[in-house]
């Protein structure tokens, strides 16, 4: 999350000795390198990725504030954030940082082309100069096919990395504002939210003295695929009124792919798999789920006690628990009641975006049978004279990261060395361990 909140509140006026060039009530106001007052989108050289990251970080935590002080708030000046020098530095080096930077898109560059060849100056000094004359133009996305269990397929959309670039500025501005619509019972892709908080929440709801019983495992056909571009952009709009922001949303949205076979699809709906900003947009889309099932979960907790009501009176009471686009719905009530919260938010996804669960996935469940939840198995058995939620790496998980250590100590990997082998196969299972050091997992780990 955006910790601290600097910076004063946007007045017309400026306070005595500040300069006249300050522009106030605007998200691009002038703010300081460390060697004084510099203004947005001038001719200064390029600062210091240290330099860079407090300007970045001093800017969202102005859009932070403003927009959790307004809730109604509309931004209309943040193309400028986006052309800005430290905003396209910092998300170079966050691109660069990550390991799909090796990885060229449609364009055959990777980071090492750019660092080599081009210079990182003049790769983001042109960027900067397409963005500013609103020449720059999303290049369609690679498509890149993953095997899954059961022979299926997921397609990945790599992006170029100057497209990649471009995304990572748009996440640094757009992230604090939305952050703060976003509701806490959505976990995923999220600033100081992690999986292990989300099983942290379903393990409080399991056990006494809340004690749900069932739990409605949802399942959304083809999420990402199934993205509406009209409806995205509508939600977008209630914060957004930048028309430059939303003219280039809207072309990455409508960028088209280029399939395996090399046959270019345009993207009529969706958002690719891969992209930088699409966690962010599909979180903006699924708030309209969160936010019903938190209105009901307020209404249904408007006092102290209020849920013990609902319970004598034979009333179910439920609460949604979301990472991305993966939800469980934790009820307390019978199975029958679980049935019914299943039917509403299939009917809610139907009507407010346009998308269906699946049949065979979307399954009611008792919380002692267990359920599988983000690679943890979540179980509730007898401990101690009561029932208590026990959370494990499902079979799933363990079958997962055998394969992937019988990949790299296979017949093709004999030339490496000793040592090489062991640290590529120590450093997954570090990973591994890692993500499921919280579970009840000792037996599994050794």
């Amino acid at each position: 999350m955006y910790h601290a909140v600097v910076g004063r509140s946007p007045r017309s006026s400026p306070r005595p000795g500040e300069p006249a060039t300050w522009r106030r009530g605007t998200a691009s106001e002038q703010h300081q390198w460390k060697g004084g007052e510099v203004a947005l989108n001038n001719d200064t050289p390029w600062p210091s990725v240290v330099d860079a990251k407090s300007w970045v970080l001093s800017i969202q935590r102005k859009l932070h504030r403003w927009s959790k002080t307004d809730s109604e708030r509309r931004f209309d000046d943040l193309y400028n954030l986006i052309c800005e020098r430290a905003t396209l530095l910092l998300a170079w080096d966050r691109v660069r940082s990550n390991r799909g930077s090796r990885t060229a898109g449609l364009d055959g560059w990777s980071r090492w082309h750019i660092e080599q060849r081009i210079g990182v100056e003049c790769f983001l000094e042109e960027l900067r100069s397409q963005l500013k004359a609103r020449t720059y133009r999303p290049t369609p996305v690679r498509e890149r096919g993953i095997p899954k269990r059961g022979g299926k397929v997921r397609y990945l959309g790599i992006p170029t990395i100057r497209d990649r670039v471009v995304q990572m500025a748009l996440k640094l501005v757009l992230e604090p504002i939305f952050g703060t619509d976003f509701y806490p019972l959505s976990y995923g892709y999220r600033p100081a939210r992690r999986a292990q908080d989300a099983i942290a929440e379903i393990v409080h709801y399991i056990n006494p003295r809340s004690s749900y019983e069932y739990v409605v495992e949802g399942d959304i056909k083809a999420c990402l695929d199934n993205i509406r571009h009209g409806i995205l952009m509508g939600q977008l709009r209630r914060r957004i009124e930048d028309r430059k922001v939303l003219e280039l949303l809207r072309a990455f949205l409508g960028a088209g792919v280029m399939k395996e076979t090399g046959r270019l699809a345009a993207t009529v709906t969706g958002t690719p798999q891969g992209g930088i900003i699409s966690p962010l947009l599909a979180n903006i889309y699924l708030s309209a789920l969160d936010r019903h099932f938190e209105r009901v979960w307020k209404y249904q907790t408007r006092y102290i006690g209020c849920t013990t009501y609902y319970r004598r009176r034979g009333m179910a009471t439920y609460r949604l628990i979301r990472y991305a686009d993966d939800f469980v719905i934790l009820v307390r009530g019978s199975r029958e009641q679980a049935e019914a919260v299943r039917d509403e938010a299939a009917r809610v996804l139907r009507n407010e975006l346009e998308m269906e669960l699946s049949e065979e996935k979307t399954v009611v469940t008792h919380v002692d049978e267990g359920f599988d939840f983000l690679g943890h198995r979540i179980r509730r058995i007898a401990w101690r004279k009561s029932k208590m939620a026990f959370t494990y790496p499902s079979k799933r998980s363990v079958e997962a990261i055998k394969y992937k250590v019988k990949n790299l100590t296979t017949r093709s990997t004999t030339h490496l060395s000793l040592r090489t082998l062991l640290l590529q196969v120590n450093s997954v299972l570090r990973g591994w361990a890692t993500y499921f050091r919280y579970d009840a997992s000792k037996r599994t780990l050794a």
